[in-house]
């Protein structure tokens, strides 16, 4: 399987891996074939790019940071838990932060448990920077900003 540009697929090619929503949510699934249509839909949602199988590179695998059952789990915990901040704040909230802060914990944690496991983390940051300058760099700012924060 090979990384391709969104903008240069040809209807035949065949989905390498799953495409997700920014929800975790599937939007193609893998092995697809891909139809100009869809190539189409893929650029207007602004996808710059996905996997596709070639026999080239068959046996190539990329691994991600963390796992998709791990990303779609803390994506919807956040979610869930600003909407219940939102709707159950009580006078002073105390009470709903202290459970948003059990469950964020949590997610966290098992983020980092998967992080420190993975020893090809540096792919992370190679597809960001791949992508854009401007995200890569906005990226790691929000990281300084979230370790500061942490730290204090």
């Amino acid at each position: 399987m090979r990384l391709a540009i969104t903008k240069s697929l040809r209807p035949g090619a065949r989905l390498g891996k799953n495409i997700y929503n920014e929800r975790g949510h599937i939007l193609l699934c893998e092995g697809l074939t891909l139809t100009q249509k869809m190539i189409n839909r893929l650029v207007s949602l602004n996808i710059p790019f996905v996997y596709i199988q070639d026999s080239r590179t068959d046996g190539i695998i990329p691994k991600p940071p963390v796992s998709g059952k791990l990303r779609r789990e803390a994506i919807n915990t956040i979610e869930t838990t600003f909407l219940d901040m939102k709707n159950k704040m009580n006078l002073d909230g105390s009470f709903t932060i202290e459970q948003a802060n059990v469950k964020l914990t949590q997610i966290v944690r098992n983020i980092m448990g998967e992080l420190k496991r993975n020893k090809e983390l540096m792919t992370l940051l190679a597809d960001v920077y791949t992508y854009d300058d401007y995200i890569f760099t906005h990226s790691f700012n929000v990281t300084l900003y979230t370790l500061a924060i942490g730290v204090e």
